[in-house]
């Protein structure tokens, strides 16, 4: 593979409330016409269960048989794998983004910062406490999911440790996808860095979820749009993109940060 290329597969789906098994068949019968393509498959927020807070010590004791299941699917298709789960841990609950390298081993698990008062999550978990940045075929990548994205201060945070791609995971509702598409973009550009975005699709209890799954390169242009229905959709990302951007425009060299 060439270092600066990498292919990532963004799998948008209806998750069913509550029933871990179901959604991973979904999972994996929705990867099966992607081949060994990829390497980088990314599932939307709480794939497994949804916000199905009557039940979270259930669904939680379900996560290391999930991550097991996932690790068997990246070492399968040598590729990185990764989306948010329930975590319990020492009486507390986390939406927690896990991320399993190819050779099935767990590389990060990044606790949402940012919790979502609209859908009372912080009433059913607890916050993380730091930003994650990790390191995929020599590039440094940060994780986000859902709310976070419209905290520009975590993104940019990521972006002055060396982000080059943000991996966002999500449960965003229809009635705000302008606001989705414009935060993801607004992130890419201002960050110059792709950002890739994978939103779960379909009618849920409370609310129905558009997909709307994206990539996006850093001059903010739609490197993949995702059709609306469920599927795993891949493309193709050059990281020489990423330094030619900020050469053009030194955004970076042109901070003022004594000042702000």
């Amino acid at each position: 593979m060439d270092n600066k290329q990498v292919t990532i597969t963004l799998v948008q789906m209806n998750v069913s409330l509550g029933c871990p098994e179901k959604n991973l068949r979904r999972v994996e019968r929705l990867l099966q016409p992607v081949g060994e393509s990829s390497d980088i498959i990314l599932l939307p927020e709480l794939w497994s269960s949804g916000y199905d807070y009557e039940h979270f010590t259930q669904l939680a004791a379900t996560t290391p048989t999930m991550l097991e299941h996932l690790a068997k699917i990246a070492e399968t298709r040598s590729s990185y794998v990764g989306g948010s789960l329930v975590e319990a841990d020492s009486g507390n609950f986390y939406n927690t983004f896990f991320l399993i390298d190819p050779k099935g081993k767990r590389l990060a698990a990044y606790r949402k910062i940012h919790l979502f008062s609209l859908m009372e999550e912080e009433l059913h978990f607890s916050p993380g406490l730091k930003p994650c940045l990790v390191e995929i075929y020599g590039r440094a990548v940060g994780l986000m999911t859902c709310y976070d994205i419209r905290f520009p201060e975590l993104s940019r945070t990521l972006a002055l440790q060396g982000a080059q791609l943000l991996l966002i995971c999500a449960q965003w509702p229809r009635p705000r996808t302008a606001h989705w598409r414009t935060l993801l973009k607004a992130r890419a550009i201002e960050n110059q860095l792709f950002v890739a975005a994978c939103n779960r699709i379909g009618q849920g209890n409370e609310h129905r979820y558009p997909g709307s799954s994206a990539i996006i390169d850093p001059w903010g242009e739609s490197v993949l749009k995702t059709p609306q229905r469920q599927g795993a959709f891949s493309a193709t990302l050059n990281f020489a993109k990423v330094k030619e951007v900020r050469q053009t425009i030194a955004c970076f060299d042109d901070r003022r940060p004594e000042i702000y």
